[in-house]
Formats: structure tokens, sequence, C-alpha cells
């Protein structure tokens, strides 16, 4: 089995779809494999999301060792939903990889959140407008994968109790939630250093041509083992935390990596960008002053505006938290914030959901003339933002094919570590 797996795929039989699967595009896709290979599979619901849906988990059957696969850990992340989509096909297809293994693919952690991404998600390759423009990522606190329990956190969402669940009966030898970020290189996050993991992703960003990141803003302190291999630690206990500075971001709870490793198994979350882009040269003190004019400018629409509320106005105000955390560690710690791009592009996503927030409160208010001063004058600054992105970062799409690639080798030689 471990041969099996360690050879890869050959190109011509990754089967990957041209946009990411909506939420019921990806069910239905599934419904028909689960009809196709009943012998081998079968569907189950593990739990139901805030708005309903049905958590939809695919079991492929196989030995006795465990992996777990969960795709929509963040919204507005959808390669992993074409991720799961390929990944179903090939282990249907390959007897040998479910040799000494079972698999269960987890549909979507956060379907509600996706369902709000569709508009860009499924225009693809999609560009840094199109992508700013109808996004979606809540706060923190309403996103499942980061609401697992930590010593004083009781926030567990319906999604997260239905994973944890999972984890529970399963007990996973190997977690890998699937997530993509906007720029920069492939990376991993990690519930301890496994060595071997360097080498998985080494070996799968060459494949598929994605550079490996050196330290993404995410990582900046964490421990490494290797190169783009970072150890997530467990989070601190609530009342262990430092006092939160007023306005600034704080965390949640933990996050299902942390839960995995607590069963004993390895949890990992393989990151790989949707644009390749140039390198930035923006100083710490530069890009803190991005940020600063974002949370002026962002906060005084929210001032202005009526505060009837929609589900995009506390995503706002979470970017503007985390801007004012991002600009007081770019303060201490210049070297290691230099040349980041989320200078650039925090500032989009909470310009972009404040639209859609005007745009929810237009609908109520067609003619409220503040409101459509307020709109227009927003557009401005946004296209002002896109343009200074586009020129400094020059995104070029990478192929869906090379990011579900290589989330199916990160998958499967990390599969190979946790074989008994």
């Amino acid at each position: 089995m471990q041969g099996a797996l360690n050879s890869g795929y050959l190109e011509s039989e990754l089967v990957v779809p041209e946009a990411p699967p909506q939420w019921d595009e990806l069910r239905e896709g599934i419904g028909k494999l689960v009809a196709e290979n009943s012998g081998f599979c079968e569907l189950s619901t593990v739990g139901s999301s805030r708005a309903g849906e049905p958590l939809e988990m695919l079991t492929v059957r196989g030995g006795p060792v465990t992996v777990l696969v969960v795709a929509g850990p963040h919204p507005n992340e959808p390669v992993g939903a074409a991720t799961v989509m390929s990944l179903a096909r090939y282990l249907l297809a390959r007897p040998e990889t479910r040799d000494g293994i079972s698999w269960h693919l987890l549909l979507s952690s956060d379907p509600d959140g996706g369902r709000l991404n569709d508009a860009w998600s499924t225009a693809w390759p999609t560009g840094l407008e199109t992508y700013h423009r109808a996004i979606y990522r809540p706060p923190v606190d309403a996103q499942p994968e980061c609401a697992f329990p930590v010593e004083g956190f009781t926030g567990q969402l319906p999604e997260t109790l239905a994973l944890m669940s999972v984890v529970d009966d399963l007990r996973p030898a190997l977690s890998v939630s699937l997530h993509n970020s906007d720029t920069g290189g492939s990376f991993i996050m990690a519930s301890r250093a496994e060595r071997g993991l360097v080498d998985v992703l080494a070996t799968a960003a060459e494949r598929h041509g994605i550079p490996v990141e050196a330290l993404p803003s995410d990582c900046v302190g964490l421990p490494s083992p290797g190169a783009g291999v970072f150890v997530m630690p467990e989070p601190a206990a609530v009342a262990d935390r430092p006092t939160p500075i007023p306005g600034e971001w704080v965390p949640a709870g933990g996050s299902s990596m942390h839960y995995v490793a607590r069963h004993g198994g390895l949890g990992i979350s393989p990151e790989v960008p949707m644009w390749q882009t140039q390198a930035i040269t923006l100083s710490a003190a530069d890009g803190a002053a991005y940020q600063r004019e974002a949370v002026r400018i962002l906060e005084g629409v929210l001032d202005r505006v009526p505060p009837t509320p929609s589900v995009f106005r506390p995503a706002v105000e979470e970017q503007i938290a985390i801007m004012r955390l991002m600009t007081r560690i770019a303060k201490e710690n210049p070297q290691d914030c230099a040349d980041q791009d989320l200078a650039l592009l925090v500032r989009l996503r909470g310009a972009g959901m404040l639209l859609r927030h005007l745009d929810v409160l237009l609908t109520e208010m067609p003619r409220h003339a503040a409101l459509l001063h307020e709109r227009a004058a927003l557009v401005e600054v946004f296209a002002k933002w896109i343009g200074t992105a586009e020129l400094a970062l020059r995104p070029v799409p990478f192929s869906l094919a090379q990011t579900v690639g290589y989330q199916m080798d990160v998958i499967l030689g990390a599969a190979c570590l946790v074989q008994v």
C-alpha cells in the first residue's frame, strides 16, 4: 500500500472539474459515485449546519488505518471541494489505495458560508477584483474550524460538534483540513513536528509547479521541522491568554488538528494559493500605514450608515480588528512582517464585504441618499486598492489541476506517514 501511495498518480488519471463545485453540485456528484460504487463506499449524514444543511461524509471502506479529509474549513476556500471530488473518484478507481486505509471525506464543514461565496468561486479562474467583491469570510467565532474546545471556550457550533463526534468515533490516524490561501506559496501547518511532511510538501509542490512559502504571515514565530512545514501549538486556555487589547482581533477556540491530536492522530492543514504572484518590496512600516488608513476608512463608513444588521457587518468588523492586530505586530516584529501580501489584501476583504453589507441595506432602503453616497465613495476606494494590489502582485491564477493535484499528493503522501 505504501508503494502505491508513494508512487503518486498519473496526471492523465486526475479528473478535475472546471471550477470548484458548489455545495449542491458536490453533493450530487458524490451521490452519483456512491450509487455506482455502493459495494465499496457509503454516504452518511453526521450532523446539520446552522441553516439546516445536512453535513455529509463519504466513507470509502478499506483497512484499519483511518484517514479523515475535511473540505470547506473556511467558506472562502473552495479548492478543497474540488479536491474531495477528485480524491473520491481516485480512491474508488484505484483499489490499492484502500489496502490498509479506510477513507472518510467530509464534504464541507461550513456549507452555509460556502453558499455566500458562490458568486465568485464559480467564475473560475477568478481575479482579485471578482474574488474580493463577492467574498464572505465570517468572524472567527462563527467559523466551525475555529470553534473546537479550549479550556474556557465553550462556543462550539453545530458543525463543530458534528466534526468532534466524527473524530471521537473514528479516532483518525490522520486528519487533513483542506485550506487554500489567496497568494504566496504552498505550506503545511501541522499538529506535531512530523519530519516526513517536509519531503511530502517538497515533492507535491515541485510536481505541480507551486513554490514553497518560506514564512507565511500565519506562521511567524512558529517552530518548523523543515522548509514550508510549521507546527501549530495547542491554543492556550482562555484564562492564560494575554489581556485583549481593545479593538484588536482575538482567537476563539482550537482547530480540528488540535482535537485530532488529543486523540493521538496527526492533524495537518495543507495550504495552496489561488494566484501566483511576484515578490513585493514593502516595509513593515508601510504595510502598517496601509492598515491604519483602511481601518479609518472602513470604520468611518460603518459609523455613518444605519446600524441595520447583516451577515456581512460582523465580518467587516473582524477584518478591521485583524488589521489593528497586524499593525501592532508589524511594529513589534518589523523584519518578519516586511514584504507581506496580506498588507495589501486584508483591506480588500474588508472593503468587499462592506460593499456587500451596503448592498443589503440598499435593498431595504433603495433611495437612502447617505447610503448611496457612502457606497459610491467606497467603490472608488475599492478600485484604488485593487489597482495597487494588481500592480504590486501581478497575480496569475494557478490552474485547478495544479492546486487540486498538490492537495491530493499531500493527502496521499501524509497517509503513508501514518500507516502502521
